[in-house]
């Protein structure tokens, strides 16, 4: 399934990683049971790692209802909280939904080894106490917060993409954000979401957000999907190195 991709992320002294997450989506089982998230924290491999107090996630979802010689009305409803198991510092995270797990890490960025072996423990760990038919979808996600030392900031400089310049419209743009979803040939997804941020305490800020998607109707075992999240995250590294240029690197070199 591989797709050749530019450049691998290269390591660097002080990545922009706010956040990275592995989640799984697994086939769906008869229902959600309340305790495989205290069955998961008690798990061998889990209870040393995260041995801060467990905390609920709320989830709220929109539906779109219509009804004959109605309007049709956006609501919102309370979906399945999830429920996170957390270190003791608060910055690694296991979560768990109905036929979720994901896996997560805030700044500081722990780097891809580290991470890796975390996502691959929390997986197995959950395969033994759930029992789940397969993984059918899996998506790895960077959210990237990009400094930079100017206010006055040209994108060019910075970022390969980024929004277009108009020759009609006012050169100063206080604000943009930009979503695009891309397509690879064998399916998989690559979405890419580009911000200004307000920071106050920064010139300049940026969200590089970069959530790449496989999806599958044969789904695949615990076991095998490793080789599915490896190439994932290959790619993510070739798409961030292919949005940003040189002067961008040397900020996350610097001292």
């Amino acid at each position: 399934m591989h797709e050749p991709t530019p450049k691998m992320k290269r390591s660097y002294r002080n990545p922009p990683v706010e956040e990275a997450l592995v989640e799984f989506r697994f086939v769906p089982g008869p229902g959600w049971d309340p305790t495989l998230p205290g069955k998961l924290h008690q798990h061998a491999a889990i209870k040393n790692g995260y041995a801060g107090k467990p905390r609920t996630q709320k989830i709220v979802e929109a539906a779109l209802e219509a009804g004959r010689d109605q309007p049709s009305q956006m609501t919102l409803r309370e979906g399945f909280g999830r429920v996170q198991l957390v270190n003791e510092n608060g910055n690694r995270l296991i979560s768990l939904g109905p036929d979720v797990l994901s896996v997560n890490v805030l700044r500081p960025y722990e780097g891809w080894t580290r991470f890796r072996q975390r996502i691959d423990t929390a997986l197995q760990a959950y395969a033994e106490v759930a029992e789940p038919g397969g993984v059918s979808r899996v998506g790895v996600r960077y959210i990237n917060k990009i400094v930079l030392p100017e206010q006055a900031v040209e994108l060019k400089t910075w970022f390969r993409c980024g929004p277009p310049a108009v020759p009609e419209l006012p050169g100063n743009m206080a604000g943009f954000m930009s979503r695009v979803e891309f397509l690879y040939p064998d399916a998989v997804k690559l979405l890419l979401t580009q911000a200004s941020i307000d920071a106050p305490e920064e010139p300049a800020a940026f969200l590089l957000d970069l959530d790449v998607l496989w999806e599958s109707g044969e789904a695949r075992s615990p076991d095998a999907i490793m080789t599915v999240v490896d190439d994932l995250h290959a790619r993510v590294g070739g798409a961030f190195e292919a949005i940003i240029t040189d002067a961008t690197r040397e900020r996350f070199d610097a001292s």
